[in-house]
Order: C-alpha cells, then structure tokens, then sequence
C-alpha cells in the first residue's frame, strides 16, 4: 500500500520528485567529490615524502662551510637520527633551455644536484630512486607539461648539452611555490659542469621520532653553524607541496558546504509545500486512527528513496569530475596508496550529507503532529507562515551569488600583483635579489647608484637581511633573520600594527610572532654587531605581518648603518617606474646589466612573478570557481522554477478569481514577475555583500593558516558588480518566465467549482 502511495505520488509530482533529486545528488556530488580530492592529496604527499625521506630540518647556506663542526653537533644532538650535506649548483636560467624553450623568464633557482645518499632522495614517475647515467638529467615533473617536454629532449646550458632521460619528483621542491628546482645529474657531470654555477649547500637532518623541530633549530642556531640562507621544516614542505591543489579543494569544499544549506533549506521548502497541499489527507488519515508515526513513515520513506537514487547520481557524477582534477596531483605526487579507503571516505561524506537532509526531514515532519484531524480537515492552521514566502526566495539568492563570488574574488586576489605583499614582499612592480656572492654590499651599492640615476625610475630602497641574536624578557635566546631598511616606501601587508619607524621598533611574521608568544607592544632584545657583541637595542615589536617567504619566519627593522656589522646573507632592491608600461623592458635591459657584476643576481616583474608562483593555483581555483557557478546557477534556476510553481499551485484559486474578473494571463504573470523581482534583486544584493565582506573573511582564515594574515580581497569590479549579477538576473528570469506558463493552464471558473 505505502509503495503504491510513494509511487503514484512520484508519478503526478515530477517536478517536485526531480527537484529534490537533484539537490540531494549536487550536495552528495560535491562533498564527495572534495573528500575524495583531498585524501588523494594528502595521501599522495605523505606517500611521496615517506618514500623520498624528506628532511626534518633544512638549512640551506652559501659561502664556505665547516664539515667538522657539522659533524660534531650532529653527533652531540641525541635527537639527531641522520645528517648529510647536500649541494646545488645555482644556474643561470639565461644561459638554460629546455627542448626548444629558454628558461630566461623563468622566475626559479634551477639548478643541478646529484643523488643523495642517506636521505631526501629524488624519484622517478614510478617512485624508484633515480640513478642517472652520464650525459643524461632528469627534469623537475613541472616542467613537462608547462614545456611539452618528452624523453630524448635536449637540455642546454650555455655550450654545454644533457639529454633528457626521464623526469623526477622532488619531495622538498615538487611545488612552484618553492622557489628552486633541482635538476638531477651524474656525478661527473656535475663535476664538468661545476664552473657554470654558483654553489650552495643544503644542510639536512633526519631527527628521531617526535623531536621537537623548533628546539633543534634553537639548538642549530645556538652552536653558530652556518645559517647563510632560508631555513625550512618538514611541516612547511608539506603545507607548501599542499598549497597549491589544497585552495581548490578548500573551495570545492566550501561550495559544497553552502550548497548542501541551500538544498536542506529547499527540501525542507517542497516538504511543508505538499504538507500543505496534502493537509486535509493528514486529517483523514488522523481521523480513522493511523497514527502520527505510520505518517511520519509514509513521507520519509518517499525521502529516503529519493536519497538513495541521489546518493548513487552524485557518487556518479563525483567519479568522472575527480579524474581530471586528480591527473596533475598525480602528476607532481604520485599515485596515492589506498584508493579503497579513499573511496570510503568519500562515500561515507556522501552518507553524511544524504543523512543531514533526512534528519532535516524527520525533524519537519515534527510540523504534522501540532496538526490536529479537526483543523487538518477544516483548512485551519498552516504548516509554513505564508508572510516568509518570498524571503526564502531571498536567502536562496544571496546564498548562491555570494558562492559564486569567494571563488572568483578568491582567484582575482591571487592573480594581482598586490598579492605579494601577503606574502612580505614590499609593493613594488620590480624586485632585484642579490645573493651568493663576496662583494655583496660592494655590488649592491653599484646597483642601487646606476638605478637612481636612471630616468626612468620612479623610486628605490635597499632592504638587506642578515641573522641577529634576539633575547626575549625571559632570558630565552633566539636566532632571527631581520630585514633591515625603510619598509614605509614599499610595505608589507600587515595585520596588526604598522612597519618599524626607528631603531627601537621591530615588526614580526605572523609565524614567528605566533612561535614566540608575542605581540603588538611586547619587547625583544637585538643584540648587534658581528656575532651579537657590539651592542644591544632594546626594540618595541610595531606591527605583525603576513610572510610565507625564507620559511615564514622574518622580522623588519630599521636599524642605523653600522661598520661593525656581519655582511649581508642576501639583499634586496624594490624599484618602481614612472610608466608602469615600460617595466617588461627595463627588466630585460637590468637583467642584462647585473651579469657583469655577478651572473646569480635576478631582476623580476613583480606581476610575472606572482604569475609562476601562483599561476597553478590560480588556474585550479578557476576551474573550481567555474565548477561553483555551473552548479549553484543550476541550483537557482530549480529554486526559482519550483518556488513559483508551488507558489502559483497554492495561489490558483487567487489566479483563478482575478482571471473570472478579467484579469488576462499576461497581467496575472507581471505580478508575479514583479514580486520575485523585489526578493531576488534584495538576495543578489545581500549575496554580493557577504561575498565580499564575510567571504573575504572565510578566505582569509583558510590563507591565514599559511601564514597570509590581514588578507582582503582584490576584485575585479567588471566581474563582482556586472557579470555575476547578469547571470543571476538572466538564471532567474528564465526560470521564473518558464515557471509562469503555469497560469495559463488555469480556468476562469475553477474559483466557483473548486476543481483543479
């Protein structure tokens, strides 16, 4: 009797049946899909990083190096399971080509290496560790695709050729976020080939289990071993190699969030909308004794089987949708281990939410049982406040243009050349970096004087980062690299207080500001000259900021010049140009010009460098943010189509009185126009609001946890503004225009017979 009911109701409701269906199968699709994502992601990482034994604790330096007081502090360290030392020989990226393509433009420390011998070692495709045969290198995974390279492809430096034999992942440098690539020789060749670079070293260790990684860099630190350059932990390779495909997944994961409110706010809509319609049944079905559970049973069952047939739509449409978007995580990790798990994960996300919209339908069906079999019978009481009708249309609105809006605004923030100053990089449109060389601050100098006096600059500061012995106020001691220089021209992003405007004031990272315990108007000792003997400055921390550069744990001062001083580890030049316009070529021409000073210096456009940093992410959040708006335009055309129809279904006798009193169909169609017009013009606006303001604040909290505080969106007017409320209008009205084909259908005399 009850499946007779279930399917009789199926067959004259095919509208409703197919609404909640789709629903149901949109927010099981997209969660699982965002479940399945990220467990074949972190999978992927954990698995490549185990099998390539990534380093806890990573000092890369140049300059010369004292092997013996490594060794001796490796030993004495009883947290130490194993060290070694590695090289990397620092090229040219002028001077590189791979295949047909020079890598001139190309924004990353490329270098050669050779295979490590203890630990962190490099793999191939297959997950083997690679052994390279002389004449031959293997090439970064990332640059296969950006470079349509092959095997058998020639790489050039300078005179010199290799041939490409195969291509490796890289658990340390794999994503574009780190800011070097390690190409993989033989060691005779990177013998013959050593007076083509510069080189520098990257000190590793391996630590036993639950060893405390900021202790050991204390300790590091503390000893005075060499420290010329960015340190780096294993929880920070993971974040970076996770960044990029992460904020996709965050996004897809958020939508799917918002979506499954929206289809619970709908289906609990259509729900109390057949109550409604079916009440006077209610009270029949009271009046001869069945009771309020065997009610309950009948509806919810008719929900449960639409779920089922949801759950396997969305488990259908979540498969083929993942496989283009786990092809480049696969490319760059590896295939993931446990895939079974990983589907179960996913099918039990998809359970979650089928589960959360039938609780919302157990708990609505709670409206039937205030209902007594007297008032179901005479039409008296109602199971929805016919005064918030339209308000659901509202919310539903707002809902959907503020889910179309975090990921586009999220993309366009990332795509900006402003971005960078989330990252502690000043806001300049050119930034030359100066390292690995002895006559750094001579060099510097030189550079800095042939840029004032050019012409076509606009303005430059000087910002040199060297390593200075910090004393918190309880004693403890602390090594830190400071930038020091005025950050009032070029700043920072920062999300407390502002940039040091004297000797005795310093700003933070969020990092290390976070590691450290302090604060905004808490105080540090910096203790000065070579080695921290020459003086102390007692210094007032300023300002905390955003920074994801050298390991995320920076400081910024503005210190005296002070003759006593240790050189320099790196420095850094920000320059703009009066014509914005002319910043490719000037780029070009000073590349040119500090080779003959030192060959590793680079000059970049700020704007093609967020592009190779972010260029990814931004093109995975894109596709995500096109995924967002097909999916939540789909969900509004079925909110707006369905909405009007059982609005027009609950109003017929309404339409049917106004159309005996002369009213044409046409008449009857531009007051409802005009009614869902008000709340859906209302809800776009809403939606445009908290896609800015509490959607910058969502997509702040997710960059905030890598160390990007104080973030705001950078949007693209034309799209926020114009675009997105176009469709939302052109969504709408289609919907609502088809909807409304519904009144003709309705006779002049149904208001005197009662019939339908």
């Amino acid at each position: 009797m009850q499946v007779r009911l279930i399917k009789n109701d199926f067959k004259n409701n095919k509208l409703v049946t197919a609404a909640v269906i789709c629903f149901m199968s949109v927010s099981a699709a997209l969660m699982g899909l965002s479940v399945m994502l990220f467990g074949s992601l972190l999978n992927s990482i954990d698995r490549l990083m185990e099998t390539a034994e990534t380093p806890d604790f990573l000092q890369m330096h140049s300059g010369e190096i004292d092997i013996s007081a490594l060794n001796e502090f490796s030993a004495s360290y009883p947290g130490v399971k194993k060290m070694q030392i590695s090289t990397f020989l620092n090229l040219e990226n002028g001077d590189l080509s791979l295949g047909e393509h020079s890598l001139a433009d190309n924004t990353q420390d490329n270098g050669l290496c050779i295979q490590s011998s203890s630990f962190d070692y490099l793999l191939d495709l297959d997950g083997n560790r690679i052994r390279v045969s002389q004449g031959s290198v293997f090439v970064p995974i990332c640059y296969r695709d950006e470079y349509d390279l092959k095997t058998g492809d020639p790489m050039r430096i300078g005179t010199q050729e290799l041939t490409i034999a195969g291509f490796l992942r890289d658990s340390q440098m794999n994503s574009m976020m780190a800011s070097s690539k390690r190409f993989l020789v033989n060691e005779q060749d990177y013998v013959r080939l050593k007076f083509l670079g510069d080189e520098e070293y990257l000190i590793e260790f391996k630590l036993q289990e639950g060893e405390d990684v900021n202790a050991f860099s204390t300790a590091y630190g503390d000893a005075g071993l060499p420290g010329n350059g960015p340190t780096i932990t294993y929880p920070l390779i993971r974040l970076m190699n996770a960044l990029s495909d992460g904020m996709m997944i965050l996004v897809i994961l958020l939508v799917s969030v918002v979506i499954l409110v929206i289809s619970i706010l709908c289906i609990r809509y259509i729900l109390l909308t057949s109550l409604e319609k079916d009440k006077r049944e209610i009270g029949m079905m009271k009046a001869i004794g069945i009771s309020r559970t065997d009610i309950h049973s009948l509806y919810f069952s008719k929900f449960l089987i639409l779920s089922v047939i949801g759950a396997l739509i969305g488990v259908l449409c979540a498969l083929p949708v993942s496989i283009p978007m786990r092809r480049q995580m696969c490319n760059l990790y590896g295939m993931p281990e446990n895939m079974g798990l990983i589907f179960l994960l996913s099918a039990a996300g998809i359970l979650a939410v089928e589960g959360l919209i039938l609780f919302s339908v157990h708990r609505t069906l709670k409206a039937t049982d205030k209902l007594t079999a007297v008032e179901a019978l005479y039409g008296i009481g109602r199971f929805e406040n016919k005064k918030n009708r339209y308000l659901f249309i509202a919310v539903i609105t707002a809902a959907v243009t503020a889910l179309i809006l975090i990921p586009q605004n999220i993309a366009s923030t990332l795509a900006s050349p402003r971005f960078v100053t989330y990252m502690g990089i000043g806001s300049s449109q050119i930034r030359i970096d100066i390292r690995q060389t002895d006559r750094i601050e001579e060099i510097t100098g030189t550079i800095l004087s042939d840029i004032k006096k050019d012409e076509q600059t606009n303005g430059a500061v000087l910002m040199e980062t060297r390593s200075y012995r910090v004393m918190l106020e309880d004693g403890s001691e602390y090594s830190l690299l400071i930038e020091n220089g005025d950050h009032s021209q070029y700043p920072v992003s920062y999300s407390e207080g502002s940039w040091p405007e004297g000797e005795d004031e310093i700003a933070l990272s969020m990092l290390n500001a976070s590691e450290l315990g302090l604060g905004v108007g808490d105080y540090v000792t910096i203790r000065m000259g070579q080695n921290g003997t020459d003086k102390t400055v007692r210094c007032r921390i300023c300002g905390i900021y955003s920074d994801i550069t050298n390991g995320g744990k920076t400081a910024k001062a503005r210190f005296e010049d002070d003759e006593n001083s240790e050189r320099p580890m790196w420095s850094v030049i920000y320059v703009t140009l009066k014509d914005p316009n002319e910043a490719a070529s000037w780029t070009e021409r000073y590349q040119d010009l500090v080779k003959s000073y030192d060959a590793s210096i680079r000059v970049t456009d700020i704007a093609n460098y967020v592009n190779a940093i972010y260029g990814q992410t931004i093109t995975r959040i894109q596709k995500a943010a096109v995924l967002t708006m097909f999916s939540s335009a789909l969900v509004l055309a079925v909110v707006v189509l369905l909405f009007i129809r059982l609005t027009i279904w609950q109003e017929r006798n309404d339409c049917s009185l106004k159309k005996a009193l002369g009213f044409i169909s046409a008449d009857i169609r531009i007051s409802y126009l005009k009614r869902s017009a008000m709340y859906i013009l209302t809800g776009m606006a809403a939606g445009v609001f908290l896609g800015l303001i509490p959607g910058q604040n969502l997509a702040g909290m997710l960059l905030g946890s890598l160390g990007a505080s104080g973030f705001h969106f950078i949007i693209d007017p034309l799209r926020t503004f114009i675009l997105v409320p176009l469709l939302i209008i052109t969504v709408a009205a289609s919907a609502a225009w088809i909807s409304l084909k519904e009144i003709d259908r309705i006779k002049a005399y149904e208001c005197c017979t009662g019939r339908e």
